[in-house]
């Protein structure tokens, strides 16, 4: 079940990958919150009409549609350049988009489209909405950056001179890597914040009744199929990251993971602080 949660009122808030899955449940429930929420999809069509159905449910008529395609840096730019321009403040910027690739492709920059989407995408659009967070800090309620990472960096396998898996590629495995990164981005992002003005976290959503995986043909559906007999709603995965967005305990101990309303510790490679550093100087 789905808890209550503080106001948002008054608050902007921008979610990426927010046209279906857990962004959209996210969506609503920032809006029931009282947030002014600023979707972020690749398909405009898409998220228009989530966006339509969610202030006729809602009541509300101040969602905002923004359309990218976060698998390009240019793309994430322009994105962050339009957000800094028609939002000044920001109080919270949820990470969410993402998904898995079975077969290996690159994108226009030249990056496997795993990381590219699910990492670099995090890791540019939250350095460069930096000033409209740190301009939401107020005394004792910093801005949020909640990255929805998931447990399976538990099964990362990571080469920090292979970031882009030219050898040894595998779809999940460059899912799982994805999530690790998201992780090590969190806690290298935390040590470089003003904690008393910004605040980041990561999360594991559990795993969710969305369209995950069945962008990959006979093969995706069938594995959606298997998730399905263990998953939770979209509402309830979009619970934690909601959750994180305005709780106090969220507020303390920034750089953290995770679960069900409740810290947790991630993997052992997952804590390697070095390596975070690593990645972070790639």
């Amino acid at each position: 079940m789905v808890m209550p949660m503080r106001s948002f009122t008054g608050q902007t808030v921008v979610i990426t990958g927010a046209s279906d899955g857990i962004g959209k449940a996210a969506v609503r429930l920032y809006a029931l919150g009282g947030a002014r929420v600023v979707m972020v999809g690749r398909n405009e069509a898409k998220t228009r009409a989530a966006a339509h159905a969610i202030m006729t449910d809602t009541g509300r008529r101040d969602i905002v549609c923004e359309i990218a395609d976060l698998s390009r840096q240019d793309a994430v730019r322009d994105l962050a350049a339009r957000l800094r321009a028609a939002h000044p403040v920001i109080h919270v910027l949820a990470n969410n988009a993402g998904a898995m690739f079975l077969e290996r492709q690159l994108t226009v920059d030249g990056f496997e489209q795993t990381f590219a989407l699910n990492h670099l995408a995090y890791y540019t659009l939250t350095l460069l909405l930096l000033p409209s967070l740190y301009a939401a800090a107020a005394p004792g309620a910093p801005a949020r950056i909640v990255n929805v990472s998931s447990r399976a960096h538990e099964n990362a396998r990571p080469e920090l001179d292979n970031l882009q898996l030219t050898q040894g590629f595998g779809g999940w495995r460059a899912y799982a890597n994805s999530k690790l990164f998201n992780i090590w981005f969190t806690t290298s992002l935390a040590r470089r914040l003003d904690a008393t003005r910004v605040v980041t976290h990561a999360l594991h959503p559990g795993v969710v009744s969305t369209r995950f995986a069945t962008n990959n043909g006979r093969m995706g559906r069938l594995l959606r199929g298997v998730m399905d007999l263990v998953s939770i709603s979209p509402a309830a995965g979009a619970d934690t990251l909601v959750w994180l967005s305005g709780a106090d305990e969220a507020t303390h101990d920034s750089g953290r993971y995770w679960c069900r309303r409740r810290m947790v510790t991630p993997s052992r490679l997952a804590r390697r602080e070095e390596l975070a550093e690593l990645l972070w100087q790639r």
